[in-house]
């Protein structure tokens, strides 16, 4: 045992530089003593192992190295000391009170407060002595003081400043902050602004400096609030605007959630910091609605109050989260107003009130309005037509054109199908909603829009099959037949049961109006989005980046789906419409056959009525036995001009009713669509004089084709277009007459071949020529090449109607601007458009020269005139002279169209079709081999 105590002893032994280390000399000398006063060589039990047992450690009362007391604060437990210092660990634990373990009680350990010693108390065992470094940490005494000292020594001006109490005064500057008044700010109705009961005042432990700040944000933030509350009030006050209303009432809510939050969770802050943040946080809510009413003017309207909201919510774009979400629902609910219009316009949503048609004159919904437009042409006539109109005044500006223009051509067919066809399914508003149409409301995020595509396209797919479910006579549902849309309501049929079961059913209704109602009150979305901003001031904002679509796009993404949608379907229905159940093809076709002379049995017969010498007079004569034969007007050989009304019904009754009765409907009634007849033009007094003179150019200008499109077809055959083919017409007329003229005068020269000259003979060879080309060119190249290409586009779209919606489907307005392109292609071959009237005008020039001779040529004929050679010599010369102008006008048209400097035209067919280009066709027909170039 010697042996192992010596070995454990030298195990054991404090090493040298231990004892003479500094730090060991800066222990208290009772601490060093005990530590040094053990021998640790005194070790009765041997070792079992070469590891030290520390058990006797635990029996360490004292020194540097002993164990922390493990009773409870205020209680004392007497244990034996052990003496024996070869007592094991073991031995001791079993000697120990189980009831007083200290693990059992160990929540009734006193909860020390936490401390921040020093090095130096730390290892001295005393506690730290406090220091204040600042005079600001001695107290609020010390700083009031100091503060109230009349020397000044900060030179803050605060000697004389009254101290109130904290608690009035931060809940006077809460009630400040939410615009009322309290015990220390009154209300200045003068100004509508705030002023202190006190000119100066502060409170314990802060100067009157410090809280000027606190004190101006509360009052900036008190006056918003007032400004904001009295735009509310006007706004319910003054008659406004259905989206100002909506406007107003979210701001109120937002006014009423910052006033029960703030009242609810800080009405008595502690502390000037908390009151501070709370304040800014109301500020934070409060600015931008302040910056967006101070844009906003008496009477505005409802698309520039949805314009300044959509601007003040894209500038938050990049603002924090909770921001960004109020702006966004507050933008969502003041375009309810604006996109519940939208639904009842594109018929998504059941009309409410009047129904908004063509016979309300001088009305507006939103952007539509009901007005009588008048049309000047290029010639200064004036039509009149009344039609829906596209405002785009009204329009906000976030509204693309493009969506606009189709939401209103979506509505404008979709009346068109109500007003001729109310029997159709899209009439009838339960077929619409048992589709189930999305909403139209703003999407913020790409989840939302890609939900919104899936839902448009099964809407697209269940309306079009119920459309044609209805269409195929099937029954679609009870919805299609309930009108006032009462599906699935129990029927009260009182009068077919007994007295008792009706007694017993009147009781159950009575009782189920006893029951009381059940209000469910919800926060609202602003309200908690208030609520979370400001009931975590302290919490950061979220900080995951979001991933939504740009502000330019949204309204695109938003309404643009369902309104492609919902065109898709009315557009399709409407041109199924036009051509299968108002014949629009046969109508554009009778334009075509008599307006533009395409029928060429119209033309023969409308030619032998005009000119024809051979015909019986129309006109009655003295003594003069009518034979019954077919009358004309005989226009070159009579005396009087123009004919009486009796004479044009006489001489051209049954050219329209003939010609299309065999060219159409063989057998069938004489009606012709449209009650198409010839008619007197209205032309003013310079051109009635005109008129008198048959032997002008103008002699048949007074007579047109009267056609009257139909109400379901007015769309398409619009006032302006039909104007345009009576202008057509009467350009045609007059080739037509001219080709008359030529062909008798040929006829003339050739019977009297011998006795012609050659200055005769060549001028009628030459003008017979032009007036031909010219004929030639305007009804084969001028009118067939355009209107192949627009019999080519409606071939298109009548086979597209057969088919499921398309990824391309034309609307009627489209079809009608095509139309209107035709037409437009047609009057530039012509020569029919104003900056082409000089050409127009040499044209005419050529024409009457040819006149002057024939009629020339008849007097001669009829001996009264002498000198035939000097005469035709002249006009000869003449016209030779206007046909070489003619032509270069012409050529320079041809070059200048084929740089294409003069193209009007967008996309009608094939290059020359459409443009100035196709003159050259003339030039070709005219001088192809460059003879009156060279001469």
């Amino acid at each position: 045992m010697a042996g192992e105590g010596d070995e454990t002893a030298d195990v054991f032994a404090i090493p040298d530089f231990w004892r003479t280390s500094s730090w060991l000399d800066q222990l208290p000398q009772d601490a060093a003593t005990a530590f040094f006063s053990k021998d640790l060589t005194d070790i009765s039990t041997p070792l079992k192992s070469s590891l030290f047992d520390a058990g006797f450690v635990a029996t360490q009362k004292e020194g540097f190295f002993k164990l922390p007391a493990l009773e409870p604060t205020g209680q004392s437990v007497d244990h034996e000391e052990s003496t024996d210092d070869t007592q094991t660990t073991d031995d001791v634990t079993a000697e120990t009170d189980p009831e007083s373990d200290f693990w059992i009680d160990l929540d009734a350990l006193a909860q020390k407060a936490p401390a921040l010693p020093t090095w130096e108390s730390f290892i001295k065992g005393t506690p730290a002595s406090p220091q204040v470094p600042l005079l600001t940490e001695a107290g609020a005494a010390a700083y009031d003081a100091l503060l109230s000292w009349p020397v000044d020594p900060l030179g803050l001006k605060n000697t004389d400043v009254p101290v109130v109490e904290s608690g009035a005064y931060f809940a006077s500057l809460l009630a400040l902050a939410l615009g009322r008044e309290s015990l220390l700010f009154f209300k200045d109705d003068g100004a509508k602004s705030f002023k202190p009961a006190l000119s100066n005042m502060r409170i314990s432990g802060h100067s009157a400096n410090v809280l000027q700040g606190i004190e101006k944000q509360c009052l900036t933030c008190g006056t918003w609030l007032l400004e904001l509350r009295g735009f509310v009030q006007n706004m319910y006050s003054r008659n406004a605007s259905r989206c100002g209303v909506a406007l107003a009432s979210a701001l109120d809510e937002i006014l009423q959630a910052i006033e029960s939050n703030t009242v609810a969770r800080g009405s008595n802050p502690r502390s000037l910091l908390q009151l501070q943040a709370i304040i800014k946080g109301i500020s934070a809510v409060l600015a931008p609605f302040h910056r967006l009413t101070s844009k906003l003017r008496p009477n505005t309207s409802d698309e520039e109050i949805l314009s300044l909201v959509f601007d003040q919510a894209s500038s938050l774009e990049n603002s924090e989260t909770w921001l960004c979400e109020i702006m966004q629902e507050v933008l969502r609910r003041v375009s309810r107003p604006w996109t519940e219009f939208l639904e009842e316009w594109i018929g998504t949503k059941r009309e409410e009130g009047i129904p908004f048609n063509k016979s309300s004159i001088g009305q507006r919904k939103g952007f539509v309005k009901v007005e009588a437009e008048f049309y000047t042409d290029d010639f200064g006539e004036q039509i009149e037509e009344i039609d829906f109109r596209l405002d785009q005044s009204r329009l906000p500006h976030f509204m693309p054109d493009d969506v606009a223009q189709t939401v209103f051509e979506t509505g404008r067919n979709l009346r068109f199908i109500r007003a001729s066809h109310p029997d159709h399914p899209l009439a009838q508003p339960d077929v619409v909603e048992s589709g189930r149409p999305p909403p139209l409301h703003w999407l913020y995020d790409w989840d939302a829009i890609l939900r919104l595509e899936s839902r448009v396209a099964d809407y697209r797919d269940r309306l079009l099959d119920s459309i044609d479910e209805c269409r195929a006579d099937n029954p679609f549902s009870k919805a299609a037949a309930d009108p006032i849309g009462t599906v699935g309501r129990p029927a009260l049929s009182l009068f077919t049961l007994d007295e008792e079961h009706m007694e017993a059913h009147i009781q159950a209704s009575i009782d189920h109006f006893n029951v009381p109602m059940l209000v469910q009150e919800q926060e609202s979305s602003l309200g908690r989005i208030i609520r979370q901003r400001l009931g975590s001031i302290s919490q950061l904002d979220d900080l995951v980046p979001r991933t939504q679509p740009h502000w330019s796009l949204l309204s695109v993404l938003s309404f643009g789906g369902i309104v492609s949608a919902q065109a898709q379907v009315v557009n399709r229905e409407s041109l199924r419409l036009l051509f299968r159940s108002h014949g629009l093809r046969g109508h554009l076709k009778l334009q075509r056959d008599f307006h533009l002379f395409g029928n060429g049995m119209f033309s023969s017969r409308l030619a032998h009525a005009l000119f024809d010498p051979d015909l019986e007079r129309a006109d009655r004569q003295a003594g003069v036995a009518r034979r019954g034969g077919i009358m004309g007007l005989r226009l070159g050989g009579r005396d009087t001009w123009p004919p009486a009304s009796s004479e044009l019904r006489l001489a051209l009754n049954g050219v329209l009713s003939e010609t299309y009765e065999t060219q159409n409907r063989p057998g069938g009634s004489s009606d012709l669509p449209g009650d198409l007849s010839f008619a007197v033009r209205d032309l003013p007094e310079e051109e009635i004089d005109k008129c008198m003179n048959p032997d002008t150019l103008e002699a048949l200008d007074f007579l047109r084709l009267s056609y009257k499109a139909p109400p379901e077809l007015s769309f398409i055959l619009t006032p302006t277009i039909l104007m345009q083919y009576d202008r057509i017409f009467r350009l045609l007329l007059r080739v037509l007459r001219m080709h008359y003229v030529v062909d008798q005068l040929w006829r003339d020269v050739m019977t009297r071949e011998d006795e012609a000259s050659n200055v005769s003979y060549r001028f009628v060879r030459e003008a017979r020529h032009f007036v031909s080309s010219v004929a030639s060119y305007f009804l084969d190249i001028g009118v067939a090449l355009p209107w192949q290409v627009f019999e080519d586009k409606l071939d298109k779209i009548q086979a597209s109607l057969d088919t499921r919606i398309a990824e391309k489907l034309e609307s009627p307005g489209q079809l009608r601007e095509f139309h209107a392109q035709v037409l437009h292609a047609i009057m530039l071959a012509l020569f029919l458009r104003k900056r082409q009237q000089p050409v127009l005008k040499l044209l005419e020039e050529v024409f009457a020269i040819v006149l002057e001779y024939a009629k020339s040529a008849r007097l001669r004929k009829a001996g009264t005139e002498e000198d035939a050679d000097n005469d035709a010599s002249e006009f000869y010369g003449r016209f030779k002279k206007k046909l070489q102008v003619f032509l270069t006008v012409c050529r320079g048209l041809t070059e200048k169209a084929r740089i294409g400097g003069t193209r009007e035209d967008k996309g009608l067919g094939p290059d020359g079709i459409g443009d100035e280009s196709m003159v050259s066709r003339l030039l070709v027909k005219l001088d192809p081999n460059g003879y009156y170039s060279k001469h």
